[in-house]
């Protein structure tokens, strides 16, 4: 072989393999729903059969980089289910994410009452994040990703929800972010390498003034922990809650959250991809899983630091196998293969 055509053949081999490479380094997150019964939130039917050497779930694994825990379920969790849980991700060499609340009311609480752990999405206390490490620690893990759960839209917009009692506190940016140190800190203290970062809705988008809030969030954030917000992972409300209108402001929110990373007052940007809650089949919603990723991806262009595939809804009922396009631990084959010939 000639070495201008031997040259030529090794640079497109190299160029497809890093192409591969770069698919298989992606900021991949799988959360498949986790509860604890009698919890009233949802569950995987197979979710501890994940954590399994002979698990279905093979190829998802191997794309797969960080695997999100909510804390709702590790909280009251038996410390053998983390076992079984920390050596089994320990084993693929997946990095552990937490998704929890932060916001500590705690005895601070206004009169009357609002917010609270257990009471409003986006709240908890320092008392239930030592719990969360003290079993991650005992089990022989650590806690990678710290991924606050929407404590901007349930600390500073949310109000009521529709049959419950307790309002949020709508307070203000920075009784939020003050609110959020005793817990932070005790993940910090467990976790001293842990990554910050949260989720927040796109519905954020639909409010008066959502930029200037935003930008004094992500400024708060960094100079109270001396360091940028790690991620902002984007959950979009697809079924349209008022006031939100999809994807309209998921769009804005993505390029806003570019010019917060242009600033340094944010890391990466992730988007969940998912279905809706009025999606009743499993293959429904993955169908709408898929669909969203293709329009958010080829027709507004967005492609995201972070993919994560997650599910609190009661669909897809089954995480595995990967095999099955209808189980959620099917969408990152489908991501990757995509992403390949990008």
């Amino acid at each position: 072989m000639p070495i201008r055509t031997l040259i030529l053949t090794t640079l497109i081999v190299l160029s497809a393999g890093q192409t591969y490479l770069q698919a298989q380094t992606r900021d991949i997150w799988l959360c498949p729903q986790a509860s604890i019964p009698p919890s009233p939130l949802n569950r995987a039917v197979d979710f501890m059969q994940l954590f399994t050497p002979d698990a279905t779930w093979k190829k998802a694994a191997e794309h797969t980089r960080v695997f999100k825990l909510y804390g709702s379920f590790v909280n009251p969790a038996r410390q053998g289910q983390i076992d079984t849980i920390v050596a089994d991700l320990k084993r693929r060499g997946i990095a552990i994410g937490l998704e929890t609340g932060t916001i500590d009311v705690n005895f601070k609480n206004p009169v009357p009452p609002c917010g609270g752990l257990g009471l409003v999405e986006g709240y908890g206390t320092p008392a239930q994040a030592a719990n969360i490490c003290a079993k991650i620690k005992k089990a022989g893990g650590r806690i990678d990703f710290l991924c606050m759960d929407e404590p901007l839209y349930y600390g500073h917009y949310f109000t009521k929800r529709a049959g419950k009692s307790q309002p949020g506190c709508q307070s203000p940016v920075d009784t939020i972010l003050r609110l959020m140190i005793p817990t932070l800190n005790v993940y910090r203290q467990a976790f001293p390498d842990i990554v910050v970062g949260e989720v927040e809705p796109t519905e954020i988008a639909a409010f008066p003034g959502w930029q200037q809030v935003l930008s004094d969030w992500t400024a708060g954030f960094r100079a109270l922990n001396g360091r940028p917000l790690a991620f902002m992972q984007l959950d979009i409300p697809w079924a349209n809650r008022a006031p939100s209108v999809e994807p309209a402001d998921a769009v804005a929110y993505f390029h806003f959250c570019e010019t917060l990373r242009e600033r340094h007052l944010l890391d990466k940007i992730g988007i969940i991809y998912d279905g809706t809650p009025l999606d009743t089949t499993d293959a429904a919603w993955m169908q709408d899983a898929r669909n969203h990723l293709v329009e958010l991806s080829d027709r507004y262009q967005l492609h995201p630091d972070m993919a994560i595939f997650q599910s609190w809804m009661p669909h897809p009922t089954h995480a595995m196998p990967d095999s099955d396009p209808n189980t959620l631990s099917s969408i990152v084959e489908f991501y990757v293969q995509r992403a390949n010939r990008r």
